[in-house]
């Protein structure tokens, strides 16, 4: 289990799930990805040129000009020169220098005890700026010598210009200490023909825009913006973040810092859905600000997209909204992942990513771990965000002008929602119609047994005494065999003898003369019949999904008792609802609200089975996800009762997600959850790691209140996400853990595939072998030098000449330096 907390206020995607809602990177070496972590040892935009023996080139931090980087060169006479290159400085931003235009030129630089009155070209110190055309011909260079007149002087500026004969296309910059020149030389602030990326800041993959002010030794970075670093003082994962620290009586002003541009690759196509996220950690905040200023008083990501990123395309831009997220009323939070979903427009074939701190923003904001990846979204759009606005299992079958159909909240019988219709005389009869109810749980009906039928209905105005069948209210059942031959139907009639009547019973039975695969159920208002009608708390042979309080895509089982208007939700189940009342996106969450004295008493709500598709294979890893927030809760209590007083997921996995497939669980444990030992939290993403059974083609995920938990909790998001197929170790996580360590397989007992996870808080060489119970080694899964983290390795139940292996107990056991320890596992076929 890990938790992370996650906001997004981008909603347009959200209705777009889950179950099959596989997310992949774009390219596992897209650089996008590559420099998310802010983890680059070198400047963005330059590379050591020339580092030659007696010469030290360093992206220095004791140094800077201007925010807290430079670069820096130290060496005695060498054999070569030493030297600083940069990328092409005729980037997007800057596609080509014009002809015949003065152009600025320069940089800040310092000295400290460098070779003073140069003989030769060899022994200076110089920087220097070469222009090529469109055909990468020469145009010529400008050299700016850095002032060897003594040893050691502190910052200084170096300016030149320069007006070219023709159009640049390329510029390269140098910072160079001849081969006989000898010292150390810090340059930072260096001139373009724009104010982008002068610092020396950022990593590579990245470049920033801040505003300047003044000339000389007076240009700074300001209004704010120049206490941005990237730092080591905190960090989501590794070491390294970006932080902005925008002080409180600032000067309002736009700023970022941003990716370079990236070609987004053959696998992503316009309409195609990417997901942008980035951690954040706040500090010094002034709570609610956004909220009253949210187009600038707040941070946020533009996503820009382009033709192409070749650096002379120039800034024409296909699409590139400023997304805004409004942070917690709070002064400070921990890392949280933010996050936009967008579709890539037509024509675009490149990506830059702008982390933003907007023109009114004030406080100190880390930033880290920026991740772009492509959702690969299923055909049918699922429902794990809890947004859908039909209920589950329920169509409106006709909604003939003249009628309204509700998904209706201002009556219910059992929960907090029925199925509505209200109606004037219209030209056909107005129907709500439930999918087919011999689903998983009840995969056929009998038959010769006595069938339970009917609902909970409420009127309102509706006509009386109807002299015909078109005036009528009634809810209808229709039954079909195995071949959708129709084997009949089952009216029961709604009571029209007075035009209102509060919440009555409507009760029937039926004895089917062969066995029903289909049942199709409908409240059915007839073309002259008027007035109001709400229908709640459906019969069908269980007892699953009799209420109407969860949208397509789900289900759920919780315990009934009484019969008639005594029937209703027990155990604290009763108060579970669909609500408004906290989101951890959009606008709907499944809240469990269980008081403290109540029964003990097990219950759920859960998807609706689902394929898996193509591209999710035994063996697979999926990541099944979900968002939490408590409240009410009773620290410590699933720390003392770890299998009842605690909430989970239930995974379970089928053959088929066919209505008649029945309930024949392959594989499906309940997994528990330890909240941490407080009262309440906010929103908490927890996840388990499942791989995937033989013979598994089809998921379906229980969100679990077990039976003696008590508290309030908020569920909303829920994620299926395909990780890998994990034949070779993957590290799990960045962070450093705090001590060697082997964790349990999972699954175990085990067929025939199981995950192995552990821990190393140092860079170790490391074996994994597989033994029999006899101490004969069976497979070697890892050998090899890895660093720090946590890391897993699947083992698919074959030996190292690659036959599968016996049922029986393994030993799995890992050495990583001087550490060893071992542990059992059991293969069950």
């Amino acid at each position: 289990m890990s938790k992370a907390i996650k906001t997004n206020n981008s909603k347009y995607w959200f209705l777009l799930f889950s179950l099959i809602l596989f997310c992949s990177p774009i390219s596992a070496q897209w650089e996008i990805n590559l420099a998310g972590g802010l983890e680059g040892d070198l400047p963005a935009y330059w590379t050591k040129g020339s580092e030659p023996s007696g010469s030290t080139l360093e992206w220095a931090s004791d140094q800077s000009f201007v925010l807290s980087r430079s670069i820096k060169i130290t060496k005695d006479v060498t054999e070569t020169a030493a030297m600083w290159s940069s990328d092409n400085m005729c980037d997007n931003w800057t596609p080509k220098l014009n002809a015949n235009e003065e152009i600025s030129l320069g940089a800040y630089v310092k000295t400290e005890g460098v070779n003073t009155n140069p003989a030769n070209d060899d022994s200076k110190w110089k920087i220097n700026y070469t222009f090529y055309n469109s055909s990468d011909g020469l145009i010529g260079n400008q050299e700016i010598e850095i002032d060897q007149s003594t040893a050691t002087s502190d910052w200084v500026e170096l300016s030149s210009s320069v007006v070219l004969p023709e159009e640049a296309y390329t510029v390269i910059v140098e910072l160079i200490g001849g081969k006989d020149a000898t010292g150390t030389v810090w340059a930072d602030g260096f001139k373009w023909p724009a104010s982008w990326n002068r610092t020396l800041e950022l990593p590579t993959g990245w470049f920033n825009w801040f505003p300047w002010d003044g000339e000389g030794l007076a240009a700074n970075v300001i209004r704010g913006y120049e206490n941005t670093r990237v730092t080591t003082s905190a960090a989501h994962s590794g070491t390294h973040s970006v932080m902005f620290d925008l002080p409180f009586d600032r000067e309002p002003q736009d700023a970022f810092v941003a990716t370079r541009r990236q070609l987004f690759g053959d696998d992503i196509q316009a309409g195609d859905v990417v997901r942008i996220s980035v951690w954040l950690k706040g500090e010094n905040l002034v709570p609610d600000s956004a909220a009253k200023y949210p187009d600038g008083w707040s941070v946020g990501l533009t996503p820009l997209t382009f033709a192409g990123s070749g650096n002379n395309d120039g800034y024409d831009v296909i699409w590139g909204p400023d997304l805004h997220w409004k942070f917690p009323a709070v002064e400070s939070f921990d890392w949280t992942e933010y996050y936009e979903d967008i579709v890539v427009p037509e024509g675009a074939g490149a990506l830059e990513v702008r982390l933003h701190a907007y023109s009114r923003f004030t406080g100190k904001i880390y930033w880290d771990d920026l991740k772009v990846e492509k959702l690969d979204m299923p055909e049918v759009a699922g429902a794990g965000g809890l947004e859908g606005d039909l209920p589950a299992y329920w169509t409106k079958g006709s909604e003939p002008s003249g009628s309204t159909l509700e998904w209706a909240s201002d009556q219910s019988f059992v929960l907090s929602r029925s199925i509505k219709i209200t109606k004037d005389v219209t030209e056909t009869a107005a129907m709500w119609s439930s999918d087919n109810m011999c689903d998983n749980w009840t995969p056929k009906l009998n038959a010769n047994e006595e069938i339970s039928l009917g609902a909970y209905v409420k009127t309102e105005g509706v006509n009386t005494n109807p002299a015909n069948d078109d005036s009528k209210w009634k809810i209808n059942y229709t039954f079909y065999n195995s071949s959708d031959g129709l084997i009949g139907n089952q009216e029961i009639e709604i009571d029209q003898s007075t035009a209102t009547s509060d919440w009555v019973e409507l009760s029937s039975s039926v004895v089917l003369p062969e066995e029903a695969y289909t049942v199709i159920v409908e409240l059915i208002g007839g073309k002259d019949a008027t007035g109001t009608v709400w229908a709640d708390g459906f019969k069908w042979p269980a007892s699953w999904n009799r209420t109407l309080e969860l949208p397509t895509g789900w289900f759920n089982w919780f315990p009934w008792d009484g019969e008639g208007l005594a029937a209703n939700v027990i155990r604290g189940y009763e108060n579970t609802r669909v609500t408004t009342s906290a989101a951890h996106s959009g606008t709907h969450s499944v809240m469990f609200d269980l008081p403290f004295d109540r029964e003990p008493q097990d219950a759920f709500v859960a998807t609706r089975r689902q394929l898996f598709g193509d591209d999710i294979q035994a063996g697979d890893v999926v990541r099944i996800s979900v968002w939490l927030k408590g409240e009410n809760l009773v620290p410590d209590s699933a720390a003392k009762y770890p299998d009842g007083w605690s909430v989970g997921l239930t995974p379970l996995t089928f053959a088929g997600s066919g209505n008649n497939d029945g309930y024949d669980v392959i594989w499906g444990p309940d997994l528990h959850w330890k909240f941490p030992a407080v009262e309440s939290f906010d929103w908490t993403e927890y996840y388990e790691d499942i791989v995937v059974p033989e013979g598994a083609g089809a998921l379906e995920v229980r969100l679990h209140a077990y039976s003696r938990f008590t508290g309030k909790v908020y569920w909303d998001d829920l994620k299926v996400e395909k990780i890998g197929n994990i034949t070779d170790v993957e590290q799990l996580t960045d962070a450093v853990p705090m001590k060697y360590d082997l964790f349990q397989n999972y699954p175990n007992p085990f067929n025939p595939t199981t995950m192995i996870k552990y821990s190393l808080p140092n860079a170790s060489h490391v074996t994994i072998k597989i033994y029999n119970m006899l101490g004969q080694e069976v497979i070697t899964l890892v050998n090899q030098e890895q660093n720090a983290g946590v890391k897993q390795v699947l083992w698919n139940g074959v030996n190292n000449f690659g036959s599968k292996v016996a049922s029986g107990i393994y030993i799995y056991a890992i050495q990583a330096n001087d550490f060893y320890l071992a542990k059992k596992m059991i293969l069950m076929k």
